[in-house]
């Protein structure tokens, strides 16, 4: 088996030492770019094209593997998981350049956070997609950081809601998508919990979920926000 491609590389656990590497990882990426904020100003639209790139170079790694490995299986293989949505916003960022897509971004981008918590159906650090994951994620958590330091952006409970307008969106299209190819996008099929639940309570509870997950990212920025007032 080649362990650095292959699809079928067990996963890895959760709480298990490729998880502990994970986690690790990001905080010395988010470490070295915090170390670099203060040289962030006046450099926006470096920034986002910088990060367009690295969005790219994800798409380009993550597509050519389902490619090659999988055939492209619609079943997974679609830009369709909330992360990765988040990574086109990134890649349009540059022409778009709009406040309501920071707050889109990152509001979306909290389910980054669950990803490196609760890694499910994650190949290992060594592996090829484990590369991926890195990039992708580190993308979706940092980005609205660098954001935040190069232009004063704060979340807002007006992008919050602008966030679950487009969200309910992305969650129908994901709903049909998944009728359609029998897929897993948001995890509706294969679910990492509430097995018994059936499916209409399910899908309302994750609606709802998604709505809680964005209030409570939008508390925990302003005390974020109030520790970072104090520090300067």
């Amino acid at each position: 088996m080649n362990w650095f491609w292959n699809e079928a590389v067990p996963y890895i656990e959760v709480g298990g030492a490729a998880h502990v590497i994970y986690i690790i990882m990001l905080l010395i990426i988010f470490g070295f770019i915090y170390r670099q904020r203060h040289r962030f100003a006046g450099r926006l639209r470096r920034i986002y094209i910088v990060f367009a790139l690295l969005g790219l170079i994800h798409q380009l790694m993550i597509t050519s593997w389902y490619i090659f490995e999988t055939g492209y299986d619609l079943t997974n293989a679609l830009p369709l998981h909330i992360c990765r949505v988040v990574v086109w916003f990134i890649i349009l960022q540059p022409f778009i350049k709009s406040v309501w897509l920071t707050d889109v971004i990152f509001f979306f981008g909290l389910f980054a956070y669950g990803s490196f918590a609760l890694p499910i159906a994650i190949h290992p650090p060594f592996h090829f997609v484990g590369w991926t994951f890195v990039l992708l994620h580190s993308m979706n958590i940092i980005y609205p950081f660098v954001i935040h330091w190069t232009t004063g952006w704060v979340p807002t409970f007006k992008g919050a809601l602008r966030a679950c307008g487009l969200f309910l969106i992305y969650f129908t299209v994901i709903l049909i998508v998944n009728g359609w190819v029998d897929g897993n996008y948001f995890y509706l099929n294969d679910r990492p919990f509430l097995h018994d639940m059936a499916d209409i309570p399910y899908t309302i509870l994750n609606a709802a979920g998604t709505f809680g997950i964005f209030m409570l990212g939008l508390l925990l920025s302003k005390i974020l926000l109030k520790f970072e007032k104090r520090n300067y």
